[in-house]
C-alpha cells in the first residue's frame, strides 16, 4: 500500500529559506511519506550499508529535542532576550531540526562538529561551508553551529533499523570518530552531494572512523502533519 500524503515544505524548513533557494537546492516541495521498501531502495542507490542504515523516530526525536532546548532556555534566566547566546540558541534549535545534516562525534560520543542544509550555498551545493572541511576534525566559524546540545547516544536512542531494533552506542565498533549523515529524498540534491562529499573526507589514514546514515524523511513530515494526516499514517501501519 502506498501512502499518498503530500506535505508543503514551507512548514518544514523553518529557517526562513526562500522558495527560490529551495528550488536551487533541488527541494521537492510536495514530498511523500516513504514506506520501508522505498527507504531500502533509496539506501541501496546511495550504497548505504545495512549495518549503519537507520531511520529517525517519527515522534520522540522532535519531542525530546524540544525538551532539551526548553531546559536550556530556562537555565539562562533571561526574560528580555537581549543576550547574544539567547539568540544563537534559538537558531541552534532550528538547526537541529533541519532535514539534511552532517555531525561528527569523538570516541566518547561527544559532538564536536555539525553542519546543516541551511548554511549551504546554492548553486553549487557545496558542503565545505567557509572551508569547514579543509581540516580534520572540521571546524566552523559560525557560533550557532558550535552549540552542541546532545551526543551520539541521543541520536541512536531516537533512531532504529527498519525492523524497529536499535543500534546502541556500546554496540558500535570502537573508533576514533563517529560521523552521522542525516539524509532524505525531498532534499535529494543536498543529500546526494553530502554523502558524496563526506565519504572521501572521512577516509583518513591512521584514523578509525564509523559513518552512520539516518534517514530523516518521515520524521520531518510527521512533525508537519495535522491530526488527520497522522491518522492516515497510523492506519497504513496498522494494516501491514
Amino acid at each position: 500500500m502506498k501512502l499518498k500524503i503530500l506535505i508543503a515544505l514551507s512548514t518544514l524548513l523553518s529557517s526562513g529559506c526562500s522558495l527560490a533557494y529551495k528550488v536551487l537546492l533541488g527541494v521537492d516541495t510536495t514530498p511523500k511519506w516513504n514506506t520501508d521498501k522505498q527507504i531500502v531502495k533509496q539506501a541501496k542507490k546511495y550504497d548505504i550499508p545495512d549495518q549503519y542504515n537507520l531511520v529517525l523516530d517519527t515522534v520522540t526525536y522532535a519531542k525530546d529535542l524540544k525538551a532539551i532546548y526548553k531546559e536550556a532556555f530556562q537555565s539562562l534566566k533571561i526574560t528580555n532576550g537581549d543576550s547574544n547566546y539567547y539568540h544563537n540558541l534559538k537558531i541552534a534549535r532550528k538547526d537541529d531540526q533541519q532535514p539534511t545534516q552532517f555531525r561528527l562525534f569523538d570516541q566518547s560520543g561527544k559532538e564536536i562538529f555539525k553542519i546543516v542544509n541551511c548554511y549551504v550555498d546554492a548553486p553549487p551545493i557545496d558542503w565545505n561551508v567557509e572551508g569547514c572541511l579543509d581540516t580534520f576534525p572540521p571546524k566552523t566559524p559560525f557560533e550557532t553551529l558550535n552549540i552542541h546540545k546532545f551526543d551520539l547516544d541521543f541520536l541512536l536512542t531516537h533512531s532504529s533499523y527498519l525492523n524497529q531494533t536499535k543500534l546502541a552506542f556500546d554496540a558500535l565498533s570502537k573508533a576514533d570518530y563517529y560521523g552521522v549523515i542525516m539524509w532524505n529524498e525531498f532534499m535529494k540534491r543536498p543529500s546526494k552531494r553530502l554523502i558524496k562529499t563526506i565519504r572521501p573526507y572521512m577516509d583518513k589514514p591512521g584514523k578509525s572512523i564509523v559513518l552512520i546514515y539516518i534517514n530523516s524523511q518521515n520524521q520531518v513530515l510527521w512533525s508537519a502533519m495535522d491530526s488527520k494526516e497522522k491518522q492516515k499514517v497510523k492506519k497504513l501501519y496498522s494494516t501491514k
